[in-house]
């Protein structure tokens, strides 16, 4: 038997060598095509998750800045890919993340305006070599990717981050060096870091000079001043980086007259007519950063009243210096050496009127000391100085306003001791801590702890002034000179939204008028309520225990003169007392009730019938109320004004509070309160009303939207009359607000002032 032409496999083996080719076909397609394009993919998620981590990072770095409280973010250098069976995969795809080597930031042609050792510091260091200049960093990511083509170098300096692409730069945060409210904000970047790979690495940005302070700067001469920023962008993409810098400036509204970029520098020129405000700041990136001290700064006075001399010590980033050591003199002799607090202030008081010198470093430099003549003239102990004819009898007390939970305001005391009348025209007030940099009343209407500020005399003259702001949104700024609130003009007031992180200029609302003081008789000045504001949050103050400069504007024979009281806020017993609301001419009785109490255990309350004369006395607890009879106050007759005051004790010397109510006809009534829930992802609900009155006399309905926090985010006034009224109206909160439960709040106020309030709870889920 032959075999050799037996062609029986042939066909099985040629198959499988033809299988085998397709197999190897596949993986080699696989491999050439599907793998590169699966790992562009994850390079891509990458490339968008480390650009949100890096933005993270350059909001750690202005916060830290502006606030002092650095907080950790990290970023993820690079990426792995998934393993794969039968194909091969390129190494990971690192990252490196690393600084620049310093450069100078340069503010040409720029002259400091202040007073004494402002002055004094910043004109020796803008003649050194013409500009203020220091040293600052930029910080660059740039991705390793083994597929994807378009990955971005990220790089932040001068609060910007630009991606910068192989042939493009294009910006992906804004700028905040320079505002549409002519204030210039720099940080400096300092310290080294230099990480690569692939693992996520941490980095914890630090304050090294918070920024709390700020200068005046106008241009020397008329020509413009010049901001020189260096950047770590190349030289290729200058045109780009320009077109950035004009698109961010022209958004912000500020007042450039042009932007260069050449050399690795972006030029800003801003109109030498303007006036400007120049923060600075420095955050430590990394390892070798180095704090600021006093040994290149400067000492100024602060004040000196009442026998105390208040100085505070500031580095060369303007900034206050914390544990600094300050020789103090007085009347020519060395005393001691004393720290700073950590808001870089020190104090020294008197027995009797002394000189005090008060230096920093060796004090050589004219901008290292500073002295104060005279001080404990006119303090109380103070070598029998000449007394002010403006006095403050006592130290200022915590004030607890309406809708607040905290002693976030204060009443002072202020007698006039002329021979003639004065006249208060305004209130500037400047807290001792710098971080109590917010103010806001968040309450509505006038009146202690409703307004800002609210001066009320003995004779019930009445002066206020109201900052319009969104409450719980933004508060009035307080800076370095403090916060002046005129009670006859209404210049709008610079104010910081913690929603937006942005200053607003928000409108004001005036009583317009002096309030006048006779010789010998007293104003009570109440400013309401002091918060910290952070970069995105504002907390309220309890403000017992910290001391602030107030200082009055007055006019005595049409003469202005000021007087400035530094006080530290005490602990005094507080408290509220409200009259009933609706009181009927028949009503055999109505109700008296207090609460609000502080550092009081009980009160004591006196109830007028103003129509009458006849009062009612009787002692109240905090929460407590008091049924009283109609007949203990001369009976009740329409027109009649119930007058409640509330004092610390029986002895009726300390005036507490006081509520009235004017005694109405014809009761109203709600006879409809229904509340559709219109929301959406914003907080919106109709509200459709129907409201009566027995006598005809409706005044106004009134609807309220309050938060689950009890603050009113919305408001409608109706203005009604007659006996009966309705309508529909809207109530909202935008901006998506969190899931929570709101309440809306139904008042009908009738023409005597009597209001019938009802309430409705409504949950929203955005």
């Amino acid at each position: 038997m032959r075999f050799s032409r037996d062609r029986r496999g042939q066909s099985v083996v040629i198959g499988t060598v033809i299988l085998f080719g397709f197999l190897i076909l596949a993986l080699s397609l696989y491999q050439v095509q599907v793998v590169p394009q699966e790992n562009s993919d994850i390079e891509f998620d990458h490339s968008q998750q480390v650009e949100g981590e890096f933005l993270d990072l350059r909001n750690a770095v202005l916060s830290a800045s502006r606030t002092g409280a650095g907080r950790s973010t990290s970023l993820k250098l690079g990426t792995r890919y998934p393993q794969r069976t039968f194909a091969l995969n390129p190494p990971p795809a690192a990252g490196q993340l690393s600084t620049t080597d310093p450069r100078e930031l340069r503010v040409e042609n720029a002259t400091v305006e202040g007073e004494g050792n402002v002055v004094a510091y910043w004109n020796n260091r803008t003649t050194r070599d013409g500009a203020i200049a220091f040293n600052t960093s930029s910080l660059r990511y740039s991705p390793g990717y083994n597929e994807f083509r378009d990955g971005p170098d990220l790089v932040y300096e001068h609060s910007l981050v630009v991606a910068e692409f192989e042939n493009t730069v294009l910006s992906r945060t804004g700028q905040t060096a320079v505002d549409g409210d002519n204030r210039i904000r720099l940080t400096a970047l300092d310290g080294s870091v230099d990480e690569s790979g692939v693992e996520r690495t941490s980095l914890d940005p630090e304050a090294l000079s918070q920024s709390r302070r700020s200068v005046t700067l106008n241009s020397t001469g008329s020509d413009p001043i010049v901001l020189e920023l260096p950047t770590d962008v190349s030289t290729e993409r200058a045109g780009d980086l320009e077109s950035v810098w004009r698109d961010r400036l022209a958004e912000d509204d500020a007042n450039v007259e042009d932007v260069t970029v050449a050399s690795g520098t972006v030029r800003v020129e801003l109109n030498g007519t303007a006036t400007y405000r120049l923060e600075l700041g420095k955050v430590g990136l990394g390892t070798e950063t180095t704090a600021t001290n006093e040994s290149d700064g400067y000492i100024i006075k602060v004040s000196s009243e009442n026998g105390v001399a208040v100085a505070e010590v500031r580095d060369r980033y303007n900034n206050p210096v914390g544990n600094a050591q300050v020789t103090i003199s007085v009347d020519g002799s060395f005393e001691e050496t004393a720290q700073t607090n950590e808001e870089g202030r020190v104090s020294y008081e008197v027995d009797d009127v002394s000189d005090i010198e008060m230096a920093i470093n060796d004090g050589t430099e004219t901008w290292e000391s500073i002295s104060f003549e005279s001080v404990g003239a006119g303090a109380p102990g103070g070598g029998g100085g000449a007394q002010s004819l403006l006095v403050a009898p006592e130290e200022a007390v915590a004030f607890n306003g309406p809708g607040s939970t905290e002693r976030g305001g204060f009443q002072l005391d202020v007698e006039n001791q002329h021979d003639e009348q004065v006249r208060i025209t305004d209130v500037t007030v400047l807290p001792e801590d710098p971080a109590l940099n917010g103010l806001s009343d968040e309450a509505d209407s006038s009146g202690p702890g409703r307004s800002e500020l609210y001066v009320q005399s003995e004779t019930d003259a009445i002066g206020d002034k109201n900052v319009l702001l969104i409450p719980d949104r933004e508060y009035a700024f307080i800076p370095n000179s403090g916060l002046q609130l005129n009670l006859q003009r209404g210049p709008e007031k610079r104010a910081y939204d913690t929603d937006t992180g942005e200053y607003v200029d928000a409108e004001t609302d005036f009583s317009g008028v002096e309030v006048p003081l006779n010789s010998g008789e007293q104003a009570t000045i109440t400013l309401a309520e002091f918060y910290k504001v952070d970069l995105f949050d504002a907390a309220v103050v309890d403000v017992a225990g910290e001391t602030f400069s107030v200082t009055i504007g007055y006019k005595v024979a049409g003469e202005r003169q000021t007087k400035q009281f530094v006080t530290t806020i005490e602990e005094a017993p507080i408290g509220r007392v409200n009259v009933q609301e609706n009181i009927a001419p028949g009503d055999v009785d109505f109700d008296v009730t207090t609460d609000q109490f502080q550092s009081l255990a009980a009160g004591w309350v006196v109830v007028e019938n103003a129509a009458s004369g006849q009062t009612v006395s009787f002692e109240s607890t905090d929460g407590e109320t008091t049924a009283v009879d109609s007949a203990d106050v001369g009976g009740l007759s329409e027109g009649d004004e119930i007058v409640a005051t509330l004092y610390e004790s029986d002895t009726e010397e300390r005036q507490l509070d006081q509520d009235s109510t004017t005694v109405g006809g014809g009761a109203s009534a709600i006879n409809a309160f229904d509340v559709t829930d219109q929301s959406g992802n914003q907080a919106r609900f109709d509200v459709d009303w129907v409201v009566t009155n027995d006598d005809d006399d409706l005044d106004t309905v009134e609807i309220e939207l309050q938060d689950e926090t009890g603050t009113v985010v919305d408001t409608v006034l109706n203005d009604v009359g007659g006996g009966s009224a309705s309508g529909t109206d809207r109530v909202e909160q935008t901006a998506n607000p969190p899931d929570q439960t709101y309440t809306v709040r139904l008042i009908v106020t009738d023409n005597n002032g009597n209001e019938v309030v009802e309430t409705r709870e409504i949950v929203y889920s955005g």
